[in-house]
């Protein structure tokens, strides 16, 4: 089959708009999370672990609580054999003015760390055993990445500990 020049012409936009669109898509922002344990350790059959998530520059992700319905909220959910994970413990949010996302939100940027305590599923537990059930743990950041003038649908980040 022959492509006359007019059948390339008309080809070459949509080429075009389609190596545009795969560069957005591999630019959307992807914050670093990790996930590490309490400096102290386990107290009993407790410790508090920590999420750190660091935003890329020139983005920000919606609070856990964020003011409009729309907009998705911050979540982070921690799972591990022999361990159970209380509820997250979010930093304030900073609220900011974007005439874009509709008015004033709630959101979080640069770094923010989240606090999740974890407790062993059975009593009298060895210290060593809820270290070792700690280190195979994961969590998994589901989050809503804007900017000052969009929001791009949600997505998830999963970390594993690290020492």
């Amino acid at each position: 089959m022959r492509l006359s020049t007019s059948s390339l012409l008309l080809a070459l936009p949509i080429v075009i708009f389609a190596g545009a669109a795969q560069t957005a898509y591999a630019a959307t922002p992807v914050p670093v999370v990790t996930f590490r344990a309490d400096a102290k350790g386990f107290k009993g059959d407790s410790t508090v672990a920590r999420v750190r998530v660091i935003i890329p520059k020139g983005w920000h992700i919606q609070s856990n609580a964020p003011l409009d319905e729309y907009l998705i909220p911050t979540e982070v959910k921690a799972s591990g054999e022999g361990l159970c994970f209380g509820k997250p413990v979010f930093p304030e949010p900073v609220v900011k003015e974007l005439d874009a996302l509709g008015g004033k939100v709630a959101l979080f940027e640069d770094t923010l760390d989240i606090r999740v305590t974890a407790r062993a599923t059975k009593k009298k537990t060895d210290p060593k055993v809820l270290a070792a059930a700690l280190e195979n743990s994961s969590v998994t950041l589901r989050y809503q990445a804007c900017n000052d003038s969009q929001c791009l649908p949600p997505k998830e980040v999963k970390a594993t500990f690290a020492r």
